[in-house]
This record gives structure tokens, sequence and C-alpha cells, in this order.
């Protein structure tokens, strides 16, 4: 069996022939190599002297290979004329004196490149070696045999990558600090990074700077090429020219006009396109077609929409026919692309009585670009007429945003379920050729960006149709880049901590946080939030005690800060709700919650410089964004918690109140307050009810509890408190049978006999549950029911539901496969049913909880269809305007801010058991929740709704 042994003695064939980019790869692979066993291999340019060695080159580049083909050591048929393909093999005798070797080949300069980051893979080191200073376990040797041999796949999405977007304050500053500027010193950790993770793709910052000036000079797209980065621009910058080009230019005496305006400056406007393209025609790029105002605006904002797309197909005649002019002729062999986002997705489309691009001539080989929602969803998906196009589809997707609904830039909150869903969707409709994806500074994005890449990558291996393919995604990834770091033990808490505070961020973003998202006191969500980031930050404050210190610039970039900023920020705005609570109610505890909303605020602020002064000051820049309290959609007039101090009451002042109730009592009798009435127990799966007795006066308050009632038992029957005792109550449902009602005072002992008492009331229903297993029972005026939860399921044969688990802002969902599955037109549809005991006849409202994904057609239309008690199936559009497109609509907004798409309808119940069976109807439905109450009644308010009724 031939084998390689990585370490001493181990050489690297370095043929002059070999391709400069490639060599440059393998300079870094030998670095890793180095950082592995502490021995750097030594370069030879011939077989002698050495006992093994890696040998690589590029079909057409490399006599070597040729050699070894022609030797017939080697069949490099498997990969030639395959996009980015490599082969991997151990050898025996390649060239004389070398008695062993690893033979890399590529098809060509990507597949070299790849083949030799592989082998850095396979001796243990993480694609963030150098970015995050990720550090492989030290091995001695390390033995390869010819059980490594491979030939790798070809990709599954043509062109991968990221764009660098939205760069100031954050991107801007580290690459100030540490470079300069965005020149190629700045450029090259950047384009390391995206080979690593087998990206090839890339959109530079564009704010204020210009890729193919600040090298100095055109030495950013020089490098870019060497290593085979393929430069494109974003969907605003037409014929490889960055968006403040134009700016640098312009003027009245300039031979480019000084209008961004292609009607009333065509002339101008053309020489800007023509130097562009002649500046940068010998590098490998995507050219951007098309063009929008100035800014990243709407081109003609008071035009007609046939005159916008008459003005774009102008545009587009002009940019090919200079294509043809300076790159290549014959047009088809160049690639090209064009982005619809925002509005120009409706130029593409039309309208009923204008016709849009669709199948305009001068897109032909054109890759269309499609786009996100801005917060994660994909919008108009390629129908099945469509995909046949000539040049593919991409995607041009937001882990980032700078816009609407609002912005999100601060830390990555990329939730992979999510990613997940959404990518491999758009696959399964024929979106193949580029995948982008805007990733703002980059740092801090690592983990979903390394997914996304390596989704785009080997769809086979990460796609698929079960979400739980993210738990496995995410324990490889922790394993990768902290196994050397942490005990094994450790490394589920890891997973543990980014699962949390991912999910966290799928509900809702830090920017619009706020002390009102999640309900301070209803169905416990803020408690709940609360909980999981207080054990967030003590689980990353155990594991960062427990990180060698070589190891806390990875940690802490890639876990800690991310996370413990995540939390630290949804912390303090849940206790700023709390806070606004108790002081409206007078409590003492008021002042110390505002305390500590300050030193929430602090702690950020901790946070952040900690980030920024880790190893060397390596990441100084990327935390630098706004992310606290934003008001507008961005952070103008962002405002911290306002925190609330109260000045307690002189006399003595009781506050008693259920923790998920905002209602309390104080005890006197005069101020209008009647006995509270708890109805907790009517659900027959609650036992306990949780209260606090609090002090809103100078003084302590002295209490105690009264009851003649023989089922209740109280955690705490009394004593003494200053700020808040929070106090458990049992019900022993063994004394009761059927309904019953009992009752407590909370005394104070501070006010005369017979007017300090609050009092209350407790309902209970104990009656024996004798509903068929599954049936959800009404309590607390109202039904909830989680999607997974079905009594009965039917799958039809063009679909049928699956459990998406983690997903959502639940964790749980389901959703048809195939995603293309459409059953507007069918008569039998996939459905789920669901049974719930209502307590009474009558109209109960209904609320389908589903994710805030978008219709795949530009038509304002996405049905779900549902009935009840085996009636007649209603079909309702989830989209709430259907005379505008989606995009922009009020409801894309309040979806984009709550992520949760919510549809309401009113069904007739009888009392008892009854069936509900939701319905598929349109694609890209995903439920995660149902919820019914009886009309003439409200909810409490709350972001979530309600939590789970009980379940037989």
């Amino acid at each position: 069996m031939p084998q390689i042994t990585i370490g001493k003695g181990l050489a690297f064939y370095e043929e002059a022939q070999a391709l400069p980019g490639v060599k440059r790869v393998a300079g870094m692979v030998k670095q890793d190599i180095e950082l592995v066993t502490g021995v750097s291999p030594a370069g030879i340019t011939s077989g002698q002297g050495s006992g093994c060695a890696v040998l690589y080159g590029t079909i057409g580049h490399s006599p070597m290979l040729d050699a070894l083909e022609a030797a017939g050591k080697l069949d490099l048929n498997a990969i030639r004329g395959k996009w980015e393909c490599y082969s991997f093999q151990v050898i025996e005798t390649p060239l004389a004196g070398i008695g062993a070797a690893l033979v890399i080949a590529g098809n060509d300069k990507r597949g070299t490149i790849y083949g030799l980051f592989h082998l850095s893979e396979l001796i243990g080191v993480s694609p963030l070696v150098n970015w995050n200073h990720v550090l492989p376990r030290h091995q001695d040797t390390v033995v390869l045999d010819d059980r490594v041999n491979m030939v790798s796949r070809v990709p599954s999405v043509k062109y991968r990558g990221f764009f660098i977007n939205d760069e100031w304050p954050a991107f801007g500053n580290w690459a100030k600090t540490h470079f300069g500027s965005m020149n190629a010193a700045c450029y090259a950790p950047v384009f390391e990074l995206l080979l690593r993770m087998k990206g090839n793709y890339l959109w530079p910052a564009m704010w204020n700077s210009n890729f193919s000036l600040d090298g100095p000079g055109l030495e950013n797209a020089v490098l870019a090429d060497e290593l085979g980065v393929v430069m494109s621009t974003s969907h605003h910058e037409p014929c490889m020219r960055s968006g403040q080009e134009y700016s640098m230019v312009r003027g009245s005496g300039s031979i480019y006009g000084d209008a961004w305006d292609y009607i009333a400056n065509p002339e101008g406007i053309t020489r800007f396109w023509r130097d562009g393209l002649t500046r940068n025609k010998d590098f490998e790029n995507v050219i951007t077609l098309g063009m929008r105002g100035e800014n990243d605006t709407a081109i003609m904002q008071h035009a007609t929409l046939e005159e916008n797309i008459q003005l774009i197909r102008n545009v587009l005649k002009t940019q090919n026919q200079l294509i043809r002019e300076i790159i290549n002729p014959d047009i088809r062999q160049v690639p090209r692309q064009i982005v619809f986002f925002s509005e120009t997705e409706e130029f593409f489309y039309g309208s009923k009585e204008t016709p849009g691009l669709i199948g305009d001539p001068e897109l032909d080989g054109v890759t269309l670009m499609l786009s996100d929602n801005n917060h994660g969803s994909t919008r108009t998906l390629p129908s099945p007429e469509m995909r046949s196009h000539p040049g593919g589809y991409g995607m041009y997707y937001h882990m980032d945003m700078h816009g609407g609904p609002h912005s999100f830039e601060w830390v990555g909150a990329t939730y992979l379920p999510k990613v997940w869903e959404e990518m491999t969707s758009a696959y399964e409709y024929g979106v193949r050729e580029i995948w982008v994806t805007n990733i703002g500074d980059i740092g801090t994005q690592e983990f979903g960006l390394s997914y996304f890449l390596d989704l785009a990558y080997d769809i086979d291996v990460w796609g698929g149709q079960d979400a739980a393919i993210t738990t496995q995604y995410t324990a490889q990834w922790v394993r990768r880049n902290f196994g050397a770091a942490f005990a094994p033990a450790d490394l589920p808490r890891i997973e543990g901590i980014i699962t949390d505070y991912t999910r966290l961020l799928a509900r809702r973003k830090h920017e619009k946080m706020g002390e009102n998202t999640y309900h301070p006191t209803h169905y416990g969500e803020a408690e709940e939030v609360l909980q999981i980031s207080e054990h967030i930050l003590t689980e990353c404050d155990a594991l960062k005690t427990a990180c060698p210190q070589e190891n806390l610039s990875a940690f802490i970039s890639l876990i800690y800060f991310p996370a413990c900023g995540t939390a630290n920020l949804m912390k303090m705005w849940i206790l700023t709700g709390r806070n606004h609570l108790y002081a409206k109610q007078n409590r003492v505890a008021a002042n110390r919650l505002a305390d500590e909303v300050q030193a929430c605020i602090e702690a950020d602020e901790a946070l952040v410089n900690e980030y920024h002064t880790v190893d060397g000051g390596k990441y100084y820049g990327f935390g630098l964004s706004e992310h606290i309290g934003f008001v507008y959609w961005n952070d103008e007039d962002n405002k911290l918690p306002i925190r609330m101090y109260i000045t307690p009451a002189n006399r003595p002042r009781m506050i008693v109140s259920r923790v998920e109730d905002t209602e309390y009592a104080t005890g006197f009798w005069w101020n209008g307050r009647k006995p509270q009435v708890w109805q907790d127990f009517l659900r027959p799966d609650v036992s306990q009810v949780a209260f606090d007795v609090a002090c809103g006066s100078k003084c302590p308050i002295s209490w105690h509890i009264e009851t003649d009632c023989p089922w209740m038992q109280f955690s705490c029957t009394g004593g003494t408190v200053a700020e808040n005792q929070h106090v458990t109550l049992t019900i022993d449902r063994s004394q009761i049978t059927g309904k019953a009602a009992g009752q407590f005072a909370v005394v104070n002992e501070h006010i005369q006999e017979g007017t300090g008492a609050a009092n209350i009331i407790v309902e209970v229903d104990n009656t024996p549950v004798s509903y068929p297993k599954g049936t959800f029972v009404e309590a607390n005026g109202c039904i909830a029911m989680e999607a997974q939860h079905y009594t009965a399921k039917r799958d039809v044969p063009g679909g049928g539901f699956a459990l998406l688990k983690p997903y959502g802002r639940l964790g749980t969902a389901l959703k048809v496969f195939p995603a293309t599955a459409n059953f507007e037109n069918s008569e039998e549809r996939p459905y789920l049913e669901y049974t719930f005991a209502a307590a009474k006849d009558g109209n109960y409202h209904v609320q389908f909880h589903m994710s805030a994904t978008t219709p795949v057609t530009f038509e304002p239309k996405q049905y779900i269809g549902y009935s009840v008690n085996g009636g007649a199936v209603q079909v309702v559009n989830t989209v709430h305007e259907e005379n505008r497109p989606f995009f922009g609509s009020e409801q894309w907004y309040a979806e984009g801010f709550a992520n949760v798409k919510l549809t309401e309808a009113v069904i007739l119940c009888h009392a008892g058991v009854n069936t509900l069976r939701f319905y598929a109807v349109s694609p890209a439905i995903i439920l995660e929740k149902i919820v019914l109450w009886p009309d003439g009644t409200t909810l409490p308010e709350s972001y979530l709704g309600p939590r789970e009724s009980y379940r037989c």
C-alpha cells in the first residue's frame, strides 16, 4: 500500500511551469503543514534526494502531469474538461528518486488550488486557520495512504461567493487599520478565505472604495486573477465599474459627462462603460449588466413601468455590443449577469399591460440573478417554462442588510436551517449558476458563510429534505475549528451555544429588539429568552476560562463575541421591558433592574472592546456597527434603552402579581381592584403557578398567606420582603373532583386588619379528559397547536409534508416536498389534520403561523387551504394586498420584522371534538403553529403567541 508521511522529510515538487496562483497556494499549504508538524516541507525541482513528496499541477500547465499520464502512472480522464475538478492520489515511484508521492492534479487553476487545500483539511487545518487564527492540533507526522485517493465532484453551483457590503464603519476601519486601505494586501486574506472555503466568486466592497483602482491601480484585480478568484460587481455596478467611480470622473467638462443618465448623457455613459470593460478585459470576470440610479436607487423614479423597461432594454443592447467589441465577438462565451433586485424585479416580469424583459433576446446567455426578501426568504423563482433559459439563474442572498425593512449589520445573524431550506429550494427550482451572499463586513459571518459555500459546493451532502443536516454541519464545524482547543465533552456545549444564539436571531434581529418585542409577562416568552441568554453567557464564560490562551483568538471571534453579544443584547431588552413594567407598578425592584440594564449596556461596550483587542487587534473594526434600538430602517436616531427609576412609597406597600400577568393587587379594597381570578389550573397539565410578593415602599413589608383551602400548597407562606419574593402555588389535584374554586389572601401585616389583603380566587378543572388521543383541549380561552403535532397526514403522488427540525421560531415546522410542488390547480392536495376540543358552540378565529416566506412567482399570491369537520376546502391567499407586488408591501415590511407570516380566518366549531385540516396549495408555505380562540374575545398580547395547549 503506497503511503506518504506529512512531516520531516516531505518535499514539494515545484515546477517552473506551474501557474503563479497555484504556486502561491502551495506556499500556504506548506505553512499549514509546518503549523501542524513543526516542519516546513522543502522545495525540490527534481526527484533526487526525497523519500516522499507532494506533486501538484494543472492540466495544460504541467509537463510533470503529462509525463505521469504518458507513463501510465496517472489517469487524468476522470477530471479532464470538468469545471474545478481535481484528482488526489497517493502513488508509488512517480519520479526517479521519489519512493511515493501525493499527486494533486487539477483540471484548471481552481481545481488544483482546491486539491491543495484539501490536503490542508486532511491534516486538520481549518479554512479559518489564518482568518480567525484557528490553530490545528499538533502532530509530529500524518500518514496518508491510498485510502485518501479520490476525484472531486463538479461543484453543485458554478460560481459561489460573497459580497463585501455596507463596509463602513466596520470592514472599512478594519482595512484602514491593518492595511492602509482596501488594497491588494487587504484583499489577499479575503481571497485566501474564499478559496479555502471552496468559493470562487466575489463582489468587492463598493461604498467608498474602488476595487480596480485601490490596489493601487489594478493590483487587486491582478491578484484576484492570479489566484483564480472570479470578480464581478454588485447589482447596480455595470461593466466592471464600481459604484463610486462615476462620481470621480464626472463633470461639466468631462468626457463622461455630468449626469448618470443614459437618456440625457448616452455618449458619456457609454464611454464610461467602454473604458471599464477595456480596463478589466484581461481578467476572469462575470460582467454585470443593467443600470440603477446613483447610490443604488431606482433608475427613473417618476417614470412609467414601460419607460423603465424600455430604458433597460436600450442599456442592455449597448452593453452587449460593447462586450462584443471589447471582450469577445462570440458573446455567448462571456459570463454575464443581471440582478433583479428591489424594483428591477418588476422590470423583468412586467405587468398584464406591459411586457417585461423576460424572454428578451438581449438576455440570451445572461445569468438572471434573483434575490431574497432582504431577510433570507427567496423571492420569485423560475417557473418550469423559465428554467431552460440560456445562461441559467443565480441568487443574491442576504446575511447582512443595509436597507428595508430594517438593517442588520452587526453580528452575523444567520440561522442555518433557514439558509438550508431556502437555498436547497432555490437549487431545486434551477438556481444553479451563481450563488452570492451579502455578508457585510465578513467578521462574525464565518459560521453562516461556511455553510452557504459548502452547500453551494456540494448540495448532495449538505442539502436534502432533512433540516437535521444543519445540526450535523454545526457539529462538524465545531470539531474542525475547536477540536484541538477543547476537550471532547466541551464541543457539544459549543454546538448548543451556536444553536441557541442563532435561533434567538431567527426570531428577531439585534437591531429591531426593543423593550416591547417580547411581552414582559404573557406566556413566559420574555422569561424564556432571558433564561436562554443567561445560559449562553454562563456557558461562554466557562468555556472561555477553559480555552487555552493560544486559542482565544478563534474562540472569541467565532463563538464568544457573537454569542455573548447577542445574549447580552437580548437580556438587556428583556430586563428593560421588565424594568418598565415594574416601574409602572412602583416596585422597588425596578431600580435594580435599571442598574442591570445599565450593566448590560456597559457589557456590550466591553464585549466589542475585547473583540477588537484580542490577538493584537486582529479583528479591530468588525464590531463597530450600531446595533441597539433602531427607530428607522437604519441607525439614524437609534436609542439605547430608557431606564426607569422609581421613588418608593412612604407607607408600606405590597404588590402581588402572577408572574405571567401584568395585573397586580396592592391589598387596598377601596382602590377598585377586584379579587384576581387565576385560571391557569383549567388546563389539566398545570399544577403550579408562580407569583410575586413585591415591595413598593421605602421600608420592607411583612406578609403572610391565609387560606382554608386544603388543596393549595405554597413554597413560602410569609416573610419580610424588601424587593421581591417569588412564591410557587401548587395544587393537589387528587383532592379535587370536577370543577372547583379556592381562595387565598396575601396579607400585608403593616396595614389595619381587613384592609391589607390581596385576595386571589383560583379556579380548577379536574374533570377527567376523555377525548381521543392527540386532541388539543381549549383552556384559558384559546387552543394552540404546534404544526408537528398533527393527528393525521395525507400525502399525494405530487408531494407530501415533512417535518423540519430544527426550524423556525419554535424549532419545528412542516413543509411540502418536493419544494416545486404546486397544488393550485389540483383537486388532490396534501393535508395535515388536527383534532381539538372546543369549549362551546360558535365561531372561532383561526390563525395560521407560517414562516415568513414569499411567493415563488411575481404574482401576489401564495395560497393555503383549510377545512373544518369535513366541510368544503376554503382556499385563502396569504398575501394581503393582491393588487401590488409583494416586495415593498406593508406585509413584507411586517414579516421582515417579526419573521412570521400570519393568516387569519373565522370558522364555525361545535362544543367538543372538532377536526381542522390544513392543505398545501402554493409552494413555499411552511406551517409552524395554529392558534384558535372564540369570537368576541382577544388573546393576550405576545410576540410568539400562546404556548401549546394541553394535548391528550
